[in-house]
């Protein structure tokens, strides 16, 4: 049986019996993990409040051999969210869609650094400002970007041609790019403007997102063709998207 340590991120916890929780991580070293925390329901448990959604936490685990779920032995609070969470409904809202992203788009046990540091600068950034959509499209852009899933709006794959900088980018119903004369108008618009305003968004780190003047307009439309290459790539909408724009 061996023994790990590593920081990591609570993304969810789930009820299991009476007494325990099965838990999902986002670790440093290891990418995504699930494990058990016997007791962690209990009222007075040494886990306390260290299991909270994106709660970065030092965290200890046992894996055997063959065996899908951890043990978790130590989670220690590095730094908690919870409080901004607990009083804000829009956070809490970008952290359950942040760790359906997560959870839904990440191999187990795949170790992402960069991953890793993306999640910690988001989450810096949502403590430090109030636009949290501004915060998410960030997140979308990069994730989908780390695991292999955002276009090269510069590129049109049909024809091979580049797409010139003045010229529109036109993405099919699974997320492809073609140029005009491929698409033939059709297709979800990119427009010059926005495909700059997602250029120097990619250039950003999240917490300097409020110095970059990209209007709410671009702002939401690149929600809108982040979450078309989202959902064609899980196949299915996400629980958390639909609330979060309730919000």
């Amino acid at each position: 049986m061996a023994i790990h340590s590593t920081e990591a991120f609570v993304l969810r916890t789930y009820s299991l019996a009476e007494a325990d929780k099965i838990c999902v991580f986002l670790t440093r070293e290891m990418g995504k993990v699930r494990g058990v925390a016997h007791g962690a329901r209990k009222l007075r448990s040494r886990f306390g409040s260290s299991l909270e959604p994106f709660t970065e936490v030092a965290l200890t685990y046992y894996h055997k051999e063959g065996r899908e779920l951890v043990s978790v032995s130590n989670c220690d609070i590095v730094l908690s969210h919870f409080d901004r969470a607990a009083r804000d409904v829009e956070t809490a809202g970008a952290f359950s869609y942040m760790a359906e992203l997560l959870v839904e788009f990440l191999p187990e046990h795949e170790a992402n650094e960069r991953l890793y540091r993306l999640v910690k600068a988001v989450l810096e950034a949502i403590e430090a400002q109030n636009d949290t959509r501004r915060a998410l499209r960030y997140f979308e852009c990069w994730l989908l970007r780390l695991v292999g899933f955002f276009p090269d709006l510069s590129m049109c794959p049909a024809c091979g041609e580049t797409i010139r900088d003045e010229e529109s980018t036109f993405l099919t119903a699974d997320g492809a790019p073609r140029c005009t004369n491929c698409s033939g108008g059709r297709g979800a618009e990119v427009s010059r403007e926005l495909r700059g305003s997602i250029g120097r968004l990619l250039k950003l780190h999240p917490t300097d997102l409020g110095r970059d003047h990209i209007s709410p307009d671009l702002v939401a439309r690149i929600g809108e063709i982040n979450y078309q290459i989202i959902r064609h790539s899980l196949e299915r909408d996400l629980k958390s998207r639909k609330a979060l724009g309730q919000l």
